[in-house]
């Protein structure tokens, strides 16, 4: 297992952070394997064997459970949760496999139109490393797809992706914990069949 073994902080390559799926043997598939830094194709993580997933780099480990969808961002547990009519629905923490995992990379790149050198004209960076799941669930009758990716942008505060869909009419109010104790609460009607979606800043 490489997440939560502290000596795994440093991507072999000049990339900033790589993915990371641990198994349950005690196995992992790296974005870079650690010797030969030769890369490995995303689309090859089993997920019937996947117990943690996330990213390496820069002195940090930030991945989430596969058994709870709980996220782990350097040492720190954040857990979500919606409450409706005075009932608590736990988006994490639930005896569900969140095994569909996400893994993307935000770039941009800089053009020099001014050179005529051939070489050198694009400068090409990655500006934001993205990884999480996605669930669907049923929770005392309410069908809800669950979405969250956590996002590292390069320069800018991290944040997490929140996206839920319910089946129902739900008028009630998001709860984010971090390490048990509740760190925010946000005002968030839900109309069946459509997507709430809101990007909460790390605090």
């Amino acid at each position: 297992m490489i997440l939560g073994n502290r000596q795994f902080t440093r991507s072999p390559v000049p990339q900033k952070f790589m993915w990371v799926a641990d198994y349950y043997d005690g196995t992992n598939l790296v974005e870079y394997d650690f010797q030969t830094k030769k890369s490995n194709d995303f689309y090859s993580i089993d997920r019937e064997k996947l117990i943690s997933f996330g990213i390496i780099g820069q002195g940090s480990q930030l991945f989430y459970n596969v058994a709870n969808g709980v996220f782990n961002i350097n040492q720190d547990r954040f857990s979500i949760s919606y409450i409706a009519e005075d009932e608590e629905f736990p988006l994490t923490g639930r005896a569900y496999l969140y095994n569909d995992h996400i893994q993307f990379k935000n770039g941009s790149s800089d053009a020099n139109l001014n050179t005529r050198a051939k070489e050198g004209k694009f400068k090409n960076s990655i500006d934001c490393f993205n990884f999480g799941y996605k669930k669907s669930m049923n929770l005392n009758d309410v069908n809800i797809n669950y979405q969250c990716v956590f996002s590292l942008p390069d320069v800018e505060i991290p944040y997490f992706q929140i996206k839920i869909t319910s089946d129902k009419d739900l008028n009630g109010r998001l709860i984010i914990r971090k390490n048990g104790l509740i760190v925010d609460e946000i005002i968030a009607p839900l109309k069946a069949n459509h997507s709430g979606n809101i990007n909460w800043e790390l605090r």
